[in-house]
């Protein structure tokens, strides 16, 4: 699959200048999995995530593949982004799944019957820069990925329903030669801090619900 992604570049003399980049994906026969290749980035992301051990399977094949043939000489940054969507049922409330931390003023205080709130924070860990964003809207998944072709069988949202979206992307950005076991290695310490910041984001009633099953949708940057 050949397409263009719009870039934006802010320029601190100018106007914003707009680039449109070519981009080539390779997806799996479900359209559930797919690597995206630009001419200064891979990209591997799925919404069929079980666990990290399979996952770091399918990145580590997908690297290997790519540098193969194209001969990848330096690594610039290397990420593990999660992405979580929660959708209330009858009866529930947010507060059922998510710390109140991550939820602001109640609408209800406010007076307002449907509310949209977006929070961005971020921190230096060990490794790099994690970042932890937490919107609520009708938009199920982050403006940057709206481009994704992953294929959904059932809509991820109803019209007019206001669900909570859980973003967490954990970076580092080195310069270093690149090798296919060091990148590996760099997402297995990147999904270390992941995995805590997201068992201190949910509750212990929203683990049990989900069979600690904890994210349905995951990219690697």
């Amino acid at each position: 699959m050949r397409g263009q992604v719009h870039e934006i570049s802010i320029q601190p003399d100018g106007p914003p200048k707009f680039t449109a980049a070519e981009r080539f994906e390779f997806q799996n026969k479900d359209a559930s999995l797919g690597i995206v290749l630009q001419a200064n980035s891979v990209a591997i992301h799925t919404n069929q995530y079980s666990n990290y051990e399979a996952f770091d399977e399918q990145v580590k094949t997908a690297l290997m593949s790519v540098h193969r043939i194209v001969n990848i000489s330096l690594s610039e940054r290397i990420g593990l982004r999660y992405v979580n969507l929660i959708r209330l049922g009858e009866g529930e409330k947010w507060t059922d799944y998510l710390h109140q931390g991550l939820l602001g003023l109640d609408p209800r205080s406010a007076g307002v019957e449907k509310w949209t709130s977006r929070s961005e924070s971020l921190g230096a860990t060990g490794v790099g820069q994690l970042a932890v964003r937490c919107s609520q809207s009708e938009q199920p998944l982050p403006p940057d990925l709206l481009t994704s072709t992953l294929a959904y069988s059932a809509p991820l949202a109803g019209r007019g329903e206001i669900v909570t979206t859980l973003d967490f992307d954990h970076f580092v950005e080195q310069t270093s030669d690149f090798k296919v076991s060091d990148a590996i290695s760099t997402l297995d310490h990147l999904h270390e801090s992941l995995d805590r910041v997201f068992m201190a984001s949910v509750t212990s009633n929203a683990l049990a619900k989900w069979g600690k099953v904890e994210n349905q949708n995951a990219r690697h940057d």
